[in-house]
């Protein structure tokens, strides 16, 4: 469990270091203190799912736990062009288990699309450097969601 608390912190600080460059350029080009202040909030609400994120994993079977990161990090991928990138490539495949782990757990331990959905849609991957991002579900094609779909599902029925 241990690697796991390391990742969610790696998580944490880039997450973190991401938020306040954004919030620094958001100022910049905007200079707006409504909008700062939205930044902030959405900053906590994020944060406070990695936190969440890592009680219920300390709960969850590590084995089980271990298992749905692998396996996310395996299966799962963005593409670009012809490029195939992975969730453990990414450093996303503990962080993803984990806001999985806990979305599940809330929904009572039941597979949903929308959780999925919800989830993809929520999570923004940096690119070019920080200069725009993208939501998650924008990149990953129908067969990596589909496979997401399947593990996510193994994962609820206890085939992990």
């Amino acid at each position: 469990m241990g690697r796991a608390r390391e990742a969610s912190a790696r998580q944490q600080a880039a997450f973190r270091s991401h938020a306040a460059r954004a919030n620094e350029t958001s100022a910049r080009e905007r200079g707006s203190r409504t909008q700062r202040s939205a930044a902030k909030e959405s900053n906590v609400f994020i944060e406070s799912f990695f936190d969440l994120a890592n009680v219920v994993a300390d709960r969850r079977d590590s084995t089980g736990f271990g298992r749905l990161s692998q396996r996310i990090g395996e299966d799962v991928y963005v593409q670009v062009n012809e490029w195939r990138l992975y969730a453990r490539d990414m450093k996303f495949a503990d962080g993803l288990a984990k806001v999985f782990a806990v979305k599940l757990a809330a929904n009572g331990n039941k597979y949903s699309d929308q959780v999925m959905n919800e989830v993809l849609e929520a999570v923004r991957v940096p690119l070019g450097g920080g200069k725009s991002e993208s939501a998650l579900s924008d990149l990953c094609p129908s067969a990596s969601v589909n496979a997401l779909r399947n593990i996510l599902k193994d994962y609820v029925d206890g085939r992990l």
